[in-house]
């Protein structure tokens, strides 16, 4: 996304949000300038979809994916992938997404694996680390999925929030 584009969507948000909604008695009005700055805030994330986000995960993955093999070395565990997952530069976000989801599955079963029966029979301690260790990501990983996302327009009706939605830094 071009900056003077970007630049074009926030002047349109923050006018709305500046001049409209504290001007409006109206709440019906009120609901459908904010369904507008959802809208628009959904345009401006389309438009500057990036891989950053998507590596920012994928990288968290990977130093899970390490951190686990290492603790669980000697235990018999579902198949860890090998780290890093990508080499060099990849900008694709339909790949980079892929690799996501897929680590995403890996780590889910390694999760039911570090819960379980037969992992806590090999070690109790390094299986309930592993676990802990395994929810820390899927957190993680959950934070930044929702920096990324813009705020439901219920949200910011509700709270009265004059931000327009996605995390702005």
């Amino acid at each position: 996304m071009s900056a003077s584009f970007e630049r074009l969507i926030d002047g349109i948000i923050d006018a709305l949000q500046s001049h409209v909604v504290p001007n409006s008695s109206d709440d019906f009005v009120r609901g459908q300038v904010f369904s507008a700055i959802y809208a628009l805030n959904g345009i401006k994330l389309a438009a500057d979809w990036k891989a950053g986000p998507l590596l920012e995960q994928v990288r968290l993955q990977d130093d899970t994916f390490a951190a686990v093999a290492r603790l669980a070395d000697g235990m018999t565990h579902p198949e860890i992938p090998a780290t890093p997952r990508i080499q060099g530069e990849m900008s694709d976000p339909a790949a980079i997404e892929a690799l996501r989801d897929d680590g995403d599955r890996r780590l889910g079963q390694l999760l039911l694996w570090a819960s379980g029966a037969d992992a806590r029979a090999a070690d109790r301690d390094i299986a309930t680390g592993i676990e802990r260790l395994l929810r820390r990501a899927i957190c993680d990983q959950l934070k930044i999925e929702l920096a990324t996302t813009p705020k439901s327009m219920l949200q910011q009706i509700a709270g009265g929030e004059r931000d327009g939605g996605a995390a702005q830094g």
